[in-house]
């Protein structure tokens, strides 16, 4: 029986966020480490950010491919064997003694992270009843918004201690560690999943809140992994900013988030997805062009705000998500949904910013983006009231 009330829920969906968080943290402490990567490996940003399309690319294959193993092994050591493998692979980042063999890393990496949303929001919305589903799924998503803000002050905190390789090695350790426990005490996820079939991909591709979903979670994804990914580079390298300035500000904007991400659980049980997914995007997008246009103060308050805005549009999406079908076929949706976003908004966007950057028009893509995100609100109508 799901659960009916925040209180009986809360260890549970706790648990089952520390794993989100690693999840993202594993994908995420590789942007702040970039600067150092380079100058250890003697690259440029553009071959430097193509790491991050072997990660998207190794991410998204995971995650097509989750659902034939959620179908044989459960969604609970599913979700164990995700934080193992990204442990392995920020061990193997940790003695990469060049850049061959930090694409296998990005690979591992990214292989460890696909293979938890499908059997995380499977898990998550099956644990809970709908009354408090918005709530959970807020909960849920401070794993992530923990990530943002923790991964760039790890980073800046231990470089000043540690050489940088050190960072991952730790990072590793402890995703081990919690895949061990994880499996052992966690009682969430104790059923399967379902493995992508022609039929049920077929049934989802007809909804045209499906389509909906795909394209408006690629944009918000590009404004947040996407920007964050290149935002340390473009501050340090194109704006002059010192990197320890840089990291504080976009720390203390993941933390800000984190309040807007517990308002939005509320927002959802009552105003509903729609109008919420409307709001946020408006707002996203003008931030988004502001990083790009803005100079001075007036571009570090885009910087900072633009985050604590669109964190509010995950849990809806993720209420939309679980709208397209029962408990069963949800890690289907998400084994669909999430590759595509992740390709666009981890790999694609990342590396363009890169070759932008050394063509010196960096600031056009902040603005295209932003472009594209308000031109979005216009498929807000197609989703589920």
């Amino acid at each position: 029986m799901p659960l009916g009330t925040m209180r009986s829920a809360l260890p549970h969906v706790g648990f089952i966020a520390v794993m989100v968080f690693l999840s993202m943290y594993s994908r995420l402490i590789m942007s702040p480490l970039l600067v150092y990567l380079q100058q250890d490996l003697v690259i440029g940003p553009a071959r430097a950010t193509r790491l991050f399309l072997t990660l998207s690319v190794a991410y998204s294959a995971a995650i097509l491919g989750s659902g034939f193993l959620a179908e044989r092994i459960i969604h609970r050591r599913t979700i164990a064997l995700s934080a193992a493998l990204l442990g392995t692979g920020l061990l193997i980042v940790a003695v990469a003694p060049n850049l061959p063999v930090m694409h296998l890393a990005f690979a591992v990496i990214g292989s460890g992270a696909g293979l938890y949303p499908p059997a995380g929001v499977a898990t998550l919305t099956s644990l809970v009843s709908d009354d408090i589903r918005g709530r959970a799924i807020a909960l849920h998503e401070t794993g992530p918004n923990v990530a943002f803000v923790l991964a760039p002050l790890v980073v800046s905190a231990g470089v000043l201690f540690l050489p940088w390789r050190w960072i991952p090695a730790i990072s590793g350790a402890a995703a081990l560690t919690a895949a061990l426990f994880f499996e052992r005490y966690s009682v969430a996820g104790g059923f399967t999943g379902e493995r992508m079939r022609l039929g049920n991909v077929a049934s989802l591709m007809r909804k045209g809140e499906f389509w909906a979903i795909l394209v408006l979670f690629s944009l918000a994804a590009s404004s947040t992994m996407g920007v964050f990914a290149i935002l340390p580079t473009y501050l340090v390298t194109t704006r002059g900013y010192e990197a320890p300035l840089v990291n504080t500000l976009i720390s203390l904007s993941r933390i800000s988030g984190v309040a807007t991400l517990f308002l939005s659980g509320f927002l959802i049980d009552r105003m509903g997805v729609r109008r919420l997914v409307g709001i946020i995007l408006a707002v996203t997008g003008v931030l988004t062009i502001g990083i790009g246009a803005l100079t001075g103060n007036a571009m570090l308050a885009a910087v900072f705000l633009q985050p604590v805005i669109i964190t509010a549009f995950f849990p809806a999406v993720v209420s939309a998500i679980a709208d397209l079908g029962p408990p069963q076929i949800r890690n289907v949706a998400v084994s669909v949904i999430v590759p595509a976003v992740n390709i666009v908004a981890a790999g694609l966007f990342p590396a363009l910013m890169g070759y932008l950057t050394e063509a010196g028009n960096v600031e056009g893509g902040f603005i295209g983006l932003g472009v594209c995100i308000l031109a979005g609100i216009a498929m807000v109508p197609m989703l589920k009231r």
